[in-house]
């Protein structure tokens, strides 16, 4: 069972990061198919674009998707390690 919450945990943390940098990847110039952001980009876009449809349009200058997806799958982690545990 500590196996199965490891690899939960590791799964999450590494979307979390990809997910960190899709919020400040705007910021810095980069290409979309560079060989080290190209996953980050496929990984995250079906998530986000999901929350984007949902999402009143803000004039903050920035997209806020990444937040919410975070704060969601937050909810959802905890909600699976309360499950298993």
């Amino acid at each position: 069972m500590d196996f199965i919450v490891f690899v939960i945990n590791f799964l999450f943390s590494i979307y979390y990061i990809f997910l960190a940098l899709r919020a400040v990847l705007p910021w810095i110039a980069h290409s979309r198919e560079n060989p080290l952001i190209k996953p980050v980009y496929l990984s995250t876009e079906p998530l986000l674009s999901v929350v984007r449809v949902g999402l009143p349009p803000l004039r903050l200058g920035m997209d806020v998707s990444p937040f919410v997806v975070i704060i969601l799958l937050w909810i959802v982690h905890q909600l699976i390690l309360k499950i298993l545990l």
